[in-house]
């Protein structure tokens, strides 16, 4: 969530999509739980994101709007080749606050290691992995490119091996009027096949990774057995 001009690729997406309902949008940035009790008593009419959640009273759920993808990261020249998150053990590793809370079993294992490090700042994950301070780096991967490129969106990420050990999590929006919800939904899909979509992820990865991005089958991905997400 970027509180300025651009507000991140999701919340960007919903802005889009309302904007081509007609709709003005304003925002107040405030924690998830707390969102989500202002959604249902109608003080605010939609938040985002939000995952794996049913449709409640008050709280109607759209269809995804960005696929999250949390990823471990190395340097290329390391030539490591972890196959499971168990893997990562007894290797420095650094990742956002609080990552054990959302990767799993395993992943609570790693971080319990004396090498397992977490920053408050995710700005800094992708420089200090690129310096070699660390073997790895865990973070969703287009927060990590977004940090990587925010001053030069040329900037060469062939330096990075992405080991997709996590699995990926489609982020949606809730709102507090089922119809209004469907009428996302609708105009979503439209949305998604017209360039200004493509802008979007643009403005934050730079074009030659977003090209990399929509030409990647999504089935590459084989995740641990054993993940769960709570």
């Amino acid at each position: 969530m970027i509180n300025d001009i651009h507000h991140g690729i999701d919340l960007d997406i919903v802005e889009a999509v309302l904007r081509r309902l007609g709709h003005d949008v304003s925002y107040e940035f405030m924690g998830l739980k707390r969102a989500h009790r202002e959604l249902k008593l109608g003080r605010v009419d939609v938040t985002a994101p939000v995952f794996m959640q049913a449709d409640g009273e008050g709280s109607y759920i759209s269809d995804s709007i960005v696929l999250y993808q949390p990823m471990v990261f190395s340097l290329k020249v390391s030539g490591l080749k972890p196959e499971t998150i168990s893997d990562l053990q007894d290797h420095s590793l650094l990742t956002f606050q609080g990552a054990p809370g959302y990767f799993g079993e395993s992943f609570k294992q790693v971080a319990r290691g004396d090498s397992y490090q977490e920053l408050t700042d995710m700005g800094a994950i992708a420089e200090l992995l690129t310096k070699g301070r660390y073997e790895y780096a865990v973070l969703d991967k287009y927060i990590f490119y977004y940090y990587y490129r925010l001053n030069d969106k040329q900037r060469d990420v062939t330096i990075f091996t992405e080991h997709k050990l996590i699995p990926p999590v489609p982020a949606s929006s809730a709102f507090h009027d089922e119809k209004l919800r469907d009428e996302f939904n609708r105009e979503l899909q439209l949305f998604m096949k017209s360039q200004e979509y493509k802008q979007i992820f643009e403005r934050y990865l730079g074009s030659a990774l977003l090209s990399i991005e929509l030409s990647t089958p999504e089935s590459e991905f084989e995740p641990e057995a054993d993940f769960r997400f709570n």
